[in-house]
């Protein structure tokens, strides 16, 4: 994200150096790496959160584009039968075998 190299780190810590003194630079120096570690957590948590979002509303788009697919085969099986075409629906099968003395 950001490139810092060597030189810039050292004018960095000179001036920190110059500012803070050598009694308060470590606290300081302590205290920036807490924050630096908290926020990559942050940002790690927050990635993680965004990729299960996007594989639950991929996984959802799938399964609904199944259901679809589901539904159209059975409109045609269906639209097939009543054309005459093909042998009976499973419901009327069904409907069948359950009065067999009719």
């Amino acid at each position: 994200m950001f490139d810092i190299g060597f030189w810039e780190l050292l004018l960095i810590f000179s001036i920190a150096l110059i500012v803070l003194g050598p009694e308060r630079l470590p606290q300081a120096a302590r205290t920036v790496g807490q924050w630096t570690g908290r926020a990559r957590a942050f940002v790690r948590n927050l990635t993680t959160e965004l990729e299960r979002e996007t594989r639950k509303s991929e996984a959802a788009k799938s399964f609904a584009e199944a259901q679809r697919m589901m539904k159209e085969s059975v409109a045609d099986l269906d639209t097939k039968s009543d054309d005459g075409t093909t042998s009976t629906s499973s419901q009327e099968k069904a409907t069948k075998q359950a009065a067999p003395g009719e």
